[in-house]
């Protein structure tokens, strides 16, 4: 059984009084609100901090509020099962609530925050493993260690990002397109055809990374998958759910 190590707890109640805690303690403090990735990260060692400032009764942090002209301002601490159900963001933006819906699994959605799942921490299957396990070979550059097992010619760390909300608010913003799936949508209905000509014209350049959960094939024919599924809900389409065998 892996443990916690021994740590500080901080409570504060205000969002001041927590910004002078984390000032006062510096590096040697972090902070945590739902706990639901810090705490794991930190039985395997991965952070070690000697102090935690408390930000789940920080009021300040919470909830959705705005209007429909300028826009919605959401807590970092508002928790991932409140913006799925909040009507704001379902009438608005009700990609935000559905991309929440589908984080992990209830006991996370209630317990983890929109703040933390946008920066949670990056992952790769060189580093998300037990302290022995990274001293067995030497740790890797993202902690202790000083080379990057996914590329270990290169000079820098190739963990990735696992936030589900991040991707949504990047597209809303709308600085990342895929152009060639773009290209295939531009003045057609969209029927089962054109559906499937976007979702592979976003799946050929697909480049994931090999260092995480499941293989390199299926992620990159997920792309595809997910493509398609988003696309046959806006048309009314129902979608079937991917094979078992990809």
């Amino acid at each position: 059984m892996m443990r916690l190590p021994a740590f500080t707890y901080l409570a504060p109640r205000a969002l001041d009084e927590a910004a002078r805690m984390l000032a006062d303690h510096g590096l040697s403090a972090m902070a945590v609100a739902g706990e639901t990735d810090l705490y794991p990260n930190m039985k395997r060692r991965q952070f070690e901090p000697k102090v935690l400032v408390g930000l789940r009764g920080l009021r300040e942090l919470q909830g959705v509020r705005g209007n429909e002209r300028d826009g919605l301002t959401i807590g970092a601490g508002t928790v991932l099962r409140d913006l799925t159900a909040h009507p704001l963001a379902a009438a608005w933006f009700p990609v935000l609530g559905r991309a929440a819906e589908l984080i992990s699994n209830p006991q996370i959605r209630h317990m983890g925050t929109v703040g933390g799942n946008l920066l949670v921490d990056t992952r790769c299957n060189y580093y998300n493993m037990p302290y022995w396990w990274r001293k067995s070979i030497s740790f890797c550059m993202k902690k202790d260690g000083n080379v990057c097992w996914v590329a270990p010619g290169g000079s820098k760390c190739w963990a990735i990002s696992s936030s589900d909300l991040a991707t949504v608010v990047i597209a809303l913003d709308a600085k990342v397109r895929a152009r060639a799936a773009e290209q295939v949508l531009i003045g057609q209905k969209l029927d089962g055809g054109v559906i499937d000509a976007a979702a592979d014209a976003a799946f050929k350049p697909a480049k994931p990374l090999d260092n995480t959960d499941l293989t390199l094939r299926y992620r990159k024919q997920m792309v595809r998958v997910y493509v398609g599924r988003a696309l046959k809900e806006l048309a009314g389409i129902h979608a079937e759910e991917p094979p078992s065998h990809i």
